[in-house]
């Protein structure tokens, strides 16, 4: 009975009836776009719908990076008759685009009233064309331009273009199933409590970690936590990075209060001896995500009179003050929604991955790093009959340019990529739902893999908390919930002389960890074959496994088991639907034929920009 519950609960999860998934890209509501979807399945379609503050022209693209170059372009217009014109276009380069050959998408309905036109159009997740974006599982750009004309003769040209302030990007998840369940379909007796620091004057230094203990709501039995939403101070978006809402046992109520610290600098004197309690991560945010709702089956228990009912609750928030001002002051937190309506199964989150030991070389292109959650993990603290992942929110500091989190069979026989986001955005990161939920059993081993891209940082960047540090982690909702915390590996560059980079340079084996960093940071003039070398030792040497329950101060062992990342080799990927290779633009209207040669023609004025 439950396996086929489980099953439906799966397919349920790959067909989600979504309405009202909207973004406001422009100032002042000026361009908007919602969109909906019914399965997340490559063949199936999407309907999206613009409305701009224009009588002219409007174009919605999605792009890899924000840049014109390479992106999807969707134009629209409604000429002086009222017949509405819709072009499936590419860009290739800062300046007017191509109309595809094919043209995949279809008009829905436009309309043009009080000086703003609506364009609705649908196309498939997959269309199975090269000149357009395929719609993933990642964060998509999307970028959005308009004109105040439409375009001469419906030819459109570098006369067209959008000017300065008419364009823009913003990154969204257009496959979003996690934030989107109207509040009207949960029970009636919501309740809801506030974890917030109050009018916090923020200190003039780069990174801030605030740590605050909070009551949990006096509640004689169990409840169940539905959701979660970010309350963000207004104008502090930028400021605040991230929070963690952790769970503490073992806190000496009345020896806080009497101390008066129920608030300081996270892991300083300023908290409480006992402020290591709180380590069970019941929930993670990140800066640009939205309202978290737990599917409809799971929820985070809270209240009762059981040991798993935590004593208090420790809200950390990470402040990110680059410019080092001192006039910042914040009340932001959580708002946390309960229900006495108890839920199939009680969930819970884990982080997978490390910060420490983590090394990314000067000018990174594509650098990876790995963390392992190791079979001699998974066996102590995973039930006989496994537990399933549903949730998930990846998270990597301002190098970051991918994330991706693979699952291992205790063979390693079998593997799959669980999650990723091969566009991460730092300043959008957002919890999200897997398509489909994966149970993972006793033995089993997760790898988080994280891409680090920027040619313009010139100096090694190290794992740590500030935003210009690095992390490589993700955060894993589950069911049911175990008494677990952490669970990586990390590498500590102990070169030894099979080393590639004892072979390069000869680093002294006998050295310390810190003085191999050193030695690595007076090589002259590092080059792409030394980040090579680096990438190859990351590959070839061992990492140490390490996996931390902190609940009910009972600590799982770190198990320093070497471990190879070779034996952990990339899942096959996926190839999705089944794309015609021999007619990939098949279908291609007349009409899509003579938009071309028009467009070719208007190249030869070539002032466009749109990013």
């Amino acid at each position: 009975m439950e396996t086929a519950l489980l099953v439906i609960l799966m397919l349920l999860c790959n067909f989600v009836s979504t309405e009202n998934l909207s973004a406001s890209l422009a100032p002042g509501g000026n361009f908007n776009v919602s969109w909906s979807f019914g399965e997340t399945t490559p063949d199936s379609e999407i309907v999206f719908t613009i409305s701009a503050h224009t009588e002219g022209w409007v174009g919605l693209g999605f792009s890899p990076n924000g840049a014109m170059t390479g992106a999807d372009l969707i134009v629209a217009w409604i000429d002086s008759e009222g017949t509405s014109h819709l072009m499936d276009m590419h860009a290739t380069g800062n300046w007017l685009p191509l109309v595809d050959s094919s043209q995949d998408v279809s008009l829905v309905s436009a309309s043009e009233v009080n000086g703003v036109t609506s364009v609705t159009f649908k196309r498939k997740i997959n269309t199975c064309d090269d000149e357009d974006a395929v719609i993933m599982t990642s964060t998509t750009r999307l970028i959005y331009a308009f004109g105040d004309t439409d375009p001469t003769n419906n030819v459109l040209s570098s006369l067209n273009y959008h000017g300065a302030t008419n364009r823009g990007v913003k990154s969204v998840y257009l496959l979003d199933t996690a934030s989107k369940i109207p509040d009207e379909s949960l029970p009636d007796d919501l309740q809801y409590f506030d974890l917030n620091v109050t009018d916090y004057h923020v200190p003039a230094t780069d990174t801030t970690y605030h740590c605050s203990f909070h009551d949990p709501p006096q509640l004689d039995t169990k409840h169940h936590i539905l959701s979660i939403e970010p309350l963000i101070t207004k104008g502090n978006e930028a400021l605040v990075h991230h929070m963690v809402f952790y769970a503490c046992w073992g806190v000496d109520k009345e020896h806080l209060r009497n101390n008066n610290k129920t608030e300081g600098i996270c892991a300083t004197p300023e908290m409480p001896e006992f402020e290591s309690s709180c380590f069970n991560v019941e929930y993670a945010w990140a800066i640009g995500g939205s309202k978290f709702y737990w599917p409809a089956h799971t929820g985070v228990p809270i209240g009762g009179n059981d040991s798993s009912s935590p004593d208090y609750y420790m809200l950390q928030m990470h402040y990110d003050n680059p410019q080092l001002l001192d006039t910042w002051v914040d009340s932001s937190g959580l708002r946390v929604t309960y229900t006495s309506n108890l839920r199939e199964k009680d969930a819970g989150t884990i982080q997978v991955g490390t910060v420490d030991g983590l090394i990314v070389p000067p000018k990174p292109e594509n650098f990876e790093y790995i963390s392992i959650c190791h079979t001699s993990c998974t066996e102590q603290w995973m039930p006989d009959d496994g537990v399933t992942v549903f949730g998930y929110l990846l998270h990597a500091h301002l190098l970051g340019a991918k994330i991706k989190l693979d699952w291992y069979s205790k063979d390693g026989s079998q593997s799959e990529v669980l999650a990723e986001d091969n566009f991460y955005d730092f300043n959008y990161q957002e919890n999200r739902l897997l398509p489909v939920p994966k149970k993972l059993l006793p033995g089993e081993t997760l790898k988080v893999t994280c891409t680090y891209t920027d040619s313009s940082r010139d100096r090694f960047t190290y794992g740590g908390e500030p935003s210009t540090d690095e992390m490589c982690l993700a955060f894993l909702n589950y069911y049911p919930k175990q008494q677990i915390s952490t669970c990586g590996s990390y590498t500590s560059i102990n070169i030894n002389q099979t080393d590639p980079l004892y072979q390069r340079w000869g680093f002294n084996t006998s050295s310390n960890v810190e003085d191999n960093i050193e030695l690595l940071e007076e090589v002259a003039n590092w080059s792409k074959e030394d980040t090579l070398v680096l990438q190859r030792s990351y590959y070839e040497t061992d990492h140490y496994s390490f996996c931390t329950k902190l609940s009910f101060h009972i600590n799982y062992p770190n198990v320093l088991v070497p471990i190879s990342p070779q034996s952990y080799p990339d899942p096959p990927v996926s190839q999705g639907n089944s794309c015609l290779q021999d007619t990939p633009n098949s279908g291609a209207k007349s009409t899509a034929s003579l938009y071309l040669v028009c467009s070719v023609v208007g190249l030869y004025s070539l002032s466009y920009k749109l990013s």
